[in-house]
């Protein structure tokens, strides 16, 4: 058989005896401004539920002024597509034929070609001294790159 021992008992130490503080007379107590914090609480209270309807006023406004613009950026959008739609027609060469025939343009012939016998002195071909008469040439200043 195992041997147990019992827990051993502490005892307390007693504790010295509280004496009780000296018995004072209490002076009347201070009355409270109660009427002060309810008002400064209710203007408090005040100030922030106009801050939040003024906020949500102006949330709205601006909710509407949206609006608007989104509708305007609509219609711009379709008047842009009727646009190009219009720039297409208008392209059409079907179109332009037959406005060229309204105003009494006819369809071209042969390309021929007009051969220019005569040189002038910006080709480089006549010699810039030579002239008609004996003078400088009148027209070589108009008509040529270099005076």
């Amino acid at each position: 058989m195992s041997a147990v021992t019992a827990p051993l008992k502490r005892t307390r130490p007693h504790a010295p005896e509280r004496r009780r503080p000296h018995l004072e007379v209490v002076e009347e107590a201070r009355p409270r401004h109660t009427l002060v914090y309810a008002v400064t609480i209710l203007t408090v209270l005040a100030a922030v539920i106009f801050g939040a309807v003024t906020f949500n006023a102006l949330a709205a406004s601006a909710s509407v002024a949206a609006r608007g613009l989104e509708a305007e950026v609509t219609a711009g959008e379709r008047e842009y597509a009727q646009l190009i739609a219009d720039v297409a027609a208008l392209e059409s060469p079907a179109r332009i034929r037959e406005e060229a025939e309204a105003l009494g343009l006819v369809q071209d012939g042969p390309t021929r070609y007009l051969p220019v016998d005569r040189n002038l002195p910006a080709d480089g071909a006549v010699p810039p001294t030579e002239s008609h008469n004996g003078g400088p040439d009148p027209l070589k200043p108009l008509l040529s790159v270099h005076p």
